[in-house]
């Protein structure tokens, strides 16, 4: 078993998985198999710093029936379109496409240049 007891659960984006996971002390005790896949996944696809993944959340809970669920998934896909957006949706309609329309352009702001 690799935890004892679910203390909470969250969702969070991969940038900040992949700094939990590095700020861990290995040195008393060596990161699990899972862990370290985990770190490898994280590192190789987590598109933003911690702090601008932080930032783009919080600016997009902000919006208009935005759930902490799709805030993150906007956060590590980073989508480019509204089209790519509306598929990360759980239940079509359940934002609205102007929210959607803010949440495009605040991902455009914080992506990474190219």
């Amino acid at each position: 078993m690799i935890g004892k007891e679910l203390l909470s659960k969250k969702p969070v984006s991969l940038s900040h998985v992949k700094e939990l996971l590095s700020a861990r002390d290995y040195s008393t005790k060596e990161a699990t198999y899972e862990q370290t896949q985990t770190l490898d996944y994280a590192t190789k696809f987590a598109k933003l710093s911690s702090d601008k993944a932080e930032s783009l959340y919080n600016n997009l809970m902000n919006l208009e029936n935005m759930t902490e669920d799709l805030a993150v998934k906007i956060v590590d896909f980073l989508p480019e379109d509204l089209e790519s957006m509306k598929l990360l949706l759980s239940k079509p309609g359940s934002v609205p496409d102007s929210a959607l329309s803010v949440a495009l352009e605040l991902t455009k702001k914080h992506a990474p240049s190219s």
